[in-house]
């Protein structure tokens, strides 16, 4: 979703700022921002293979690290393939829904 950039300014939010859309009652709709993603990051392409391959390992210690602050670096098998099986239900209710007209 594109926010015009006056309106991204006005609600403090950075440019590529993912939004979760939820439609109200008549043709009214809450949006609300998600987490940000780093275009650069994502848009550039790393020289070779040992480069993305040590980009790899910085993101991957920064997701453990911040596993560890949220204390979700012990999870169980079980307590993991529940999860997962709630963001899957989670993401079919939300598709399954139909926009009003």
């Amino acid at each position: 979703m594109v926010l015009p950039r006056h309106l991204r300014e006005m609600a403090g939010l950075e440019e590529g700022t993912m939004m979760k859309v939820d439609v109200l009652e008549g043709p009214r709709f809450l949006v609300t921002p998600q987490f940000t993603v780093d275009r650069d990051l994502i848009t550039s392409k790393p020289k070779n293979r040992k480069e993305a391959l040590l980009e790899l390992g910085r993101v991957l210690d920064e997701l453990r690290q911040e596993a560890k602050e949220k204390g979700i670096d012990k999870m169980s098998k079980a307590e993991i393939n529940r999860a997962v099986a709630k963001a899957r239900r989670d993401l079919k209710k939300e598709s399954s829904k139909r926009p009003l007209k």
